[in-house]
């Protein structure tokens, strides 16, 4: 998993009036925060999106930050787009800048729309303490099972945190065999439990390797499963950690690979004549 951006220093401050009136620089804003949880696409969507890049932390002492970072500008679009669509905020209160690395950061200030993430959901960090430990975080699994929306926040993890491995690999003996998987990096070990258990309710194979941290689901048949129940966000493509694949869609990476199962000989011709070869 890609660590989490770190909230900038010179974010512009606000000045809080009540629980749910700021005075901003357009004058008086009223945030909105639902009465009722309702595990509508947005929510659930963006709960995912602050799982995995994003995070809610603290603004002095009475506020909140709600932040996210990528280097691709349609999962930014997409943060903006559901925390619009879910808390009713004109998008201009989010505020998009690009770090030194290259990283999109956004991020929206709001007493009442933290107070709701944090008290519904709890903690959304993924690393480690300073101290070693690891915060006390967990994913709703058995509301987004019961609301039948596991599919979609899992979209949406391997959207961000996610990846198709997809590359030829030679052989001891010299001979050039394609490696196929699909993954999911979360150093956070109690979510990567769970991200298996919402994986094993819709049937799709995978195995959690603790020495890489990562979910891995390779095989014919779960990868198909994969791609038919969950797949990936249609516009997210890879990122330039990919060195052959970097800037096509993941859904047409994923897409290809399982062609690949009915012309192996095709892709490993594709694929060894680049300079990612490597050694099995």
């Amino acid at each position: 998993m890609s660590d989490k951006a770190k909230i900038a220093d010179n974010q512009q401050e606000t000045t809080f009036v009540s629980s749910n009136l700021i005075n901003h620089k357009w004058g008086l804003l009223r945030d909105y925060a639902p009465n009722t949880l309702n595990y509508t696409d947005e929510l659930v969507t963006l709960i995912a999106l602050l799982y995995t890049d994003g995070g809610v932390s603290r603004h002095h002492l009475s506020s909140w930050r709600v932040f996210f970072a990528n280097t691709s500008v349609e999962a930014i679009n997409l943060f903006r787009e559901v925390l619009v669509k879910t808390f009713k905020i004109s998008p201009d209160r989010i505020k998009v800048r690009i770090t030194a690395n290259r990283y999109y950061f956004a991020v929206l200030t709001s007493k009442t729309i933290g107070d709701f993430l944090i008290k519904t959901f709890g903690n959304f960090r993924t690393l480690r303490y300073s101290n070693g430990k690891f915060p006390d975080t967990s994913i709703p699994v058995d509301d987004l099972i019961s609301y039948q929306k596991a599919e979609l926040f899992l979209k949406t993890a391997f959207s961000m945190d996610g990846g198709v491995k997809f590359y030829v690999a030679r052989e001891t003996n010299g001979k050039f065999t394609l490696r196929k998987n699909v993954s999911l990096a979360c150093h956070h070990p109690i979510l990567r439990e769970q991200y298996c258990y919402l994986l094993n309710k819709l049937e799709v194979g995978n195995i959690n390797i603790e020495t890489d941290k990562v979910i891995r689901i390779q095989g014919k048949e779960a990868i198909k499963n994969f791609a038919e129940k969950i797949g990936f966000i249609d516009g997210i493509k890879a990122t330039r950690h990919s060195k052959y694949w970097c800037g096509r869609e993941k859904n047409e990476i994923l897409k290809l690979m399982i062609e690949s199962y009915n012309n192996p000989a095709h892709f490993i011709r594709l694929l060894s004549s680049s300079d990612i070869v490597r050694t099995a």
